[in-house]
């Protein structure tokens, strides 16, 4: 494991991820008035879109380096640098200018998460769990999120737009677990061992289901909502549910003394003002025009 590759490969996919997120949204609120599963099919044609998702695929690309040359509980708070990243190319193309606010809100997010990495410090290597645990984990990670999506369809806007954000953030965040836990077995036991034996095929498959919920539930919150009131419940759920399973499933360490946990909470606050203060002008903006 090396933090000095980790963590640079971690914040280059962030920004990968938060400037293609932009043009995402841009094409997938633009292609419905209302959330609409046809309305997806309509992305596929659109040649912004399809350049947006190869950005990801780069993205995804350092994600693995990054979780293959350190941990969960490292890597996956590094996402939350997709909103800052996403405020200053959204004015790159053309976005509202960014205020004072909106600068020291940013302040906020990283330097929560900056010190949240230094108490981390360098985790012990986790280890490759048995796929029963993990496909028990997925399931019920993929069941959940599927309720939660059903019981908010009629409610309003802002609601469902940051209700898919979190549950697509939820699968994200597990994604990177089942992410470390394939390479991991590859590294402990080639491609015999990923291919051809349940410890690989479960987060092989978890991956893939993953994966396909969370484009989905994202692409429809970004029809119903403004980015910055949608993409702040997606990155609060993404590293939450990293940093849990990571400690659970693959045994990762975290301090957990009575300190430490005092500060984790400091800096989640740090984070969720930061967070919430970069969303509230949209959200308003949204409900007044609804």
């Amino acid at each position: 494991m090396s933090l000095a590759l980790a963590i640079p490969l971690g914040v280059a996919s962030a920004v990968v991820y938060g400037s293609s997120i932009v043009i995402q949204h841009d094409v997938a609120h633009a292609s419905a008035a209302d959330e609409d599963p046809r309305g997806l099919l309509k992305l596929l044609r659109d040649p912004r879109w399809l350049m947006a998702i190869a950005g990801d695929f780069v993205g995804f690309l350092f994600q693995i380096g990054a979780l293959a040359a350190g941990s969960v509980v490292v890597v996956q708070p590094l996402v939350v640098l997709m909103l800052p990243v996403s405020l200053g190319v959204g004015y790159l193309l053309g976005g509202p200018r960014p205020r004072i606010w909106d600068y020291l809100s940013c302040a906020s997010v990283i330097g929560g998460l900056a010190v949240f990495l230094v108490l981390i410090g360098d985790p012990k290597p986790g280890r490759v769990p048995h796929p029963r645990p993990m496909a028990i984990a997925v399931v019920s990670v993929l069941a959940v999120g599927l309720i939660i999506s059903i019981s908010v369809m009629k409610r309003g806007r802002i609601a469902r737009g940051a209700a898919y954000g979190a549950v697509a953030g939820t699968y994200f965040g597990t994604l990177a677990v089942m992410v470390d836990a394939a390479s991991n077995r590859f590294v402990s036991g080639g491609i015999h061992g990923l291919l051809a034996t349940p410890r690989g095929l479960v987060p092989l498959a978890s991956i893939v289901l993953l994966g396909l919920g969370g484009i989905v539930l994202t692409q429809l919150s970004f029809q119903v909502g403004a980015l910055a009131a949608t993409l702040p419940a997606n990155l609060a759920a993404d590293p939450l549910t990293g940093v849990v399973f990571g400690a659970i499933l693959l045994r990762e360490y975290v301090p957990t003394d009575a300190a430490h946990v005092v500060a984790y909470l400091f800096c989640l606050a740090a984070v969720i003002i930061g967070t919430v203060r970069l969303a509230a002008p949209a959200a308003a903006a949204q409900a007044a025009s609804a």
